[in-house]
C-alpha cells in the first residue's frame, strides 16, 4: 500500500491508492495519532455521493478527528467535493483554520452534494412516471402490454434504488459526522452552535426529502411489477384457451390410434362429421364458460 498526504493547519489529506487501502492505512493513521494524543479521536467510513453529468458518482473515504487534528483518507487523487472546500478555506491566505471549520465545511459539502444527486433522481424518477404513461397509453390501443414493454423502466427503476441506498448511507454519516462536531463544539471555536444546528437541521429535511424519494420509487416499482404479473397472466390465458382448443382433437386421436378389432362407428353414415362436430363443440364450450366468467378480459 503506497500512501502520500497533505497538511495544511490542522487538516491532513491521505491518498491511498484504491478503496481497498482505506481500511488500512485509517488502522495505521489512527495508531499513530492515539500514540501523539491520547484523547479519544472519532472514526467513521463516510461516502460522498456526487452528480457528474446524468449520473452519479460514489466516493468512500474514512476521517479520523480528533481535538488537534483531523484527517480524511481519499482514494486516488482525491475527492472533487474536498477540492472546493479546500478553496473555500483560502490556504493560500495562510489563515490559521480551526479544526471545528474544516469540520464544518467537509459536513456541509456532503450534504450539499447529496442535494444535487436527490434532484438528479427526482428527475429520473419523473422520467420513469412519464415513460410508464406512455406505455400505459400505447397498451390501450394496442390491446396488450409485455414484459419486453417495460426494459427501460425496469433498468432505470434498478439504478434509482442502488443510487438512493448510497444516498442514504451518506445523508446518514454527514449528519451523525454534524452531530459529533455539535457535542464536541468548543467555546472558543470559529463555527457557532446555531451554524452546527442549522447543518443538522439542514441534514434532517434531507433524510424526510430522500424518503418521500424513496416513497415514489417504491409506488413506481410496485407498478411496473403489477404491470408485469398482468401481461404473465395474460400469456397464461392465451394458452389455457389453446389448451382448451386443442385437448378435445387430443383425446379422439389418442382414442382412435388403439387399432380396436371392433369399432363399429366407423362404418356409419357421416361418421367423421359427428365426430367433426362432436370436437367443435367439446372445445367451444370451456371457452364459452370462461368468457361468461369473465376471465378473458
Amino acid at each position: 500500500m503506497s500512501m502520500r498526504s497533505i497538511t495544511r493547519s490542522s487538516w491532513t489529506r491521505a491518498f491511498v491508492d484504491t478503496d481497498d487501502d482505506i481500511e488500512m492505512a485509517d488502522r495505521l493513521i489512527a495508531r499513530r495519532l492515539r500514540d501523539y494524543d491520547e484523547t479519544q479521536e472519532h472514526q467513521l467510513v463516510l461516502r460522498v455521493v456526487a452528480a457528474e453529468a446524468a449520473s452519479v458518482r460514489v466516493y468512500e473515504f474514512a476521517v479520523l478527528a480528533s481535538p488537534t487534528q483531523l484527517v480524511t483518507i481519499e482514494p486516488g487523487a482525491g475527492i472533487p467535493v474536498f477540492q472546493d472546500v479546500e478553496a473555500r478555506l483560502q490556504w493560500d491566505e495562510g489563515e490559521e483554520q480551526s479544526i471545528e471549520r474544516v469540520w464544518f465545511e467537509i459536513a456541509q459539502a456532503g450534504l450539499q452534494a447529496n442535494v444535487g444527486v436527490l434532484a438528479l433522481l427526482e428527475h429520473d424518477v419523473n422520467g420513469v412516471r412519464r415513460q410508464m404513461a406512455r406505455i400505459e397509453r400505447e397498451a390501450a390501443v394496442a390491446g396488450s402490454l409485455g414484459v419486453s414493454d417495460l426494459p427501460r423502466v425496469s433498468e432505470m427503476l434498478i439504478d434509482i434504488d442502488h443510487a438512493l441506498s448510497h444516498v442514504s448511507l451518506s445523508i446518514n454519516g454527514f449528519v451523525q459526522f454534524a452531530r459529533l462536531l455539535r457535542r464536541d463544539l468548543s467555546a472558543s471555536a470559529d463555527v457557532s452552535r446555531p451554524q452546527v444546528d442549522l447543518l443538522v437541521q439542514q441534514g434532517e429535511a434531507l433524510t424526510r426529502r430522500l424518503e418521500f424519494l424513496v416513497g415514489r420509487h417504491r409506488f413506481h416499482s410496485q407498478g411496473a411489477s403489477q404491470q408485469i404479473s398482468t401481461s404473465d397472466l395474460n400469456i397464461v390465458k392465451i394458452f389455457t384457451v389453446l389448451w382448451a382448443i386443442l385437448i378435445p382433437g387430443t383425446t379422439l386421436i389418442n382414442w382412435y390410434g388403439q387399432n380396436f378389432e371392433n369399432m363399429p362407428e366407423l362404418s356409419w353414415e357421416f361418421s367423421s362429421w359427428i365426430q367433426i362436430l362432436g370436437v367443435f363443440c367439446l372445445a367451444v364450450l370451456p371457452i364459452y364458460t370462461v368468457k361468461r366468467a369473465g376471465q378473458l378480459r
